[in-house]
């Protein structure tokens, strides 16, 4: 394959959203055209869950001012801490992994050794550094025993390097497997960026993350820890969007492992999680419902994980990739949301019996990237 005569077929790819991602919950791997996704990461651990508690503060990043990674940090914070979950601190240790799949990943996507893009590399292609997320932040120095997850993007640069950090950090919060990552229980993080060229323009991205307070048994290849970490209280109901959020993106950005591949053009996902353990805790659903600002129903699937489906009295779907983790609860309305409209979420259920609500407003942006 060459970039003369894939070029076309490698941007539209890429521009229709190219997102990969492992972390804490939900992973995989994909795809098919020229550099899509891949997914998450499975989830992990089935012990009581420990860690500290959501950090309201981060250290101040040694990134660059202007620069894409200091964008991406302040954002991935900004919205972490709005949505309650804990801020993370830079790690240059995982700079220093994520740096590396990123250079990895558009060098062999530029000369189509690459058609997808992955978290694990080959030895035998250009800019090899190691061959999973783990292993490459091993490399670069991260402990044995800290676990950490990894998202990956592309797309078309923006013209800034804070155009290209939103927009991959967008792709995130605008998918679903991808969005219960980037928003679990991870503590520390490290950013990548390689920007296009004038033969190949298009950027890509790397997110890696770590977790180290509370963990329990040996880290796997790309996951985050269920019980370890930035811990939500057992009372606590955080969810995405988080309440009076502006600017939401009106549709899911694409990404493998598609969690709905029936569905040609779904909106914006929405999340609730409460705190479980992986395997242990369980959220039930009784209602999840998204309503627009005339009060009409907008129709929606609920997916939760499959342990959820026979204690939940709404209508709800089983993940049909296995890859959403404990306590978590995604709607999924069928088609994009409109336009610069306020919406509502209801949602009831009970963590392990005990009954948990939450209710809240957002409001959509002008188009499908603006968030």
């Amino acid at each position: 394959m060459t970039i003369q005569k894939n070029f076309k077929l490698s941007m539209a790819a890429i521009a229709a959203s190219l997102l990969v991602a492992a972390c804490g919950g939900g992973g995989g791997s994909s795809s098919s055209s020229a550099a899509p996704a891949t997914g998450a990461s499975s989830p992990a651990n089935t012990d009581t869950t420990s860690g500290v508690a959501p950090q309201t503060s981060a250290n101040t990043p040694s990134y660059v001012a202007d620069s894409f990674q200091l964008a991406a940090f302040n954002q991935i914070n900004a919205y972490r801490n709005a949505m309650g979950v804990g801020m993370l601190n830079q790690d240059p240790v995982l700079d220093t992994a994520a740096q590396a799949h990123s250079r990895y990943l558009f060098s062999n996507l530029a000369n189509g050794m690459l058609t997808a893009l992955s978290h694990d590399e080959v030895a035998s292609n250009a800019n090899y550094y190691g061959d999973t997320p783990l292993l490459r932040a091993q490399k670069a120095g991260a402990p044995t025993t800290e676990w950490i997850g990894e998202n990956i993007a592309a797309g078309v640069p923006g013209g800034t390097q804070a155009a290209d950090a939103a927009d991959c950090i967008g792709r995130a919060l605008a998918s679903v497997y991808h969005l219960v990552d980037l928003t679990y229980t991870q503590q520390t993080v490290g950013i990548g960026y390689t920007p296009g060229t004038s033969s190949y323009p298009i950027y890509t991205c790397t997110t890696d993350f770590g977790t180290t307070a509370g963990v329990n048994g040996a880290p796997g290849a790309n996951t985050l820890s269920s019980v370890g970490g930035q811990q939500i209280s057992a009372t606590a109901v955080v969810h995405s969007p988080y309440s009076n959020e502006t600017g939401v993106a009106l549709a899911m950005r694409a990404e493998a492992t598609n969690p709905a591949p029936d569905l040609s053009a779904p909106g914006r996902p929405i999340l609730v999680r409460v705190k479980a353990a992986q395997g242990v805790d369980t959220l039930t659903v009784s209602q999840y419902a998204l309503t627009d600002n005339t009060g009409a129903a907008v129709a929606a699937r609920v997916l939760v994980p499959s342990a959820a489906v026979a204690g939940s009295t709404a209508t709800t779907v089983a993940d049909p990739n296995k890859l959403l983790q404990s306590g978590t609860a995604v709607l999924l309305p069928l088609t994009a949301l409109k336009a610069g409209t306020t919406y509502t979420v209801r949602f009831a259920g009970a963590r392990n019996g005990t009954p948990v609500s939450t209710s809240w407003n957002f409001t959509t942006g002008a188009g499908q990237q603006s968030q």
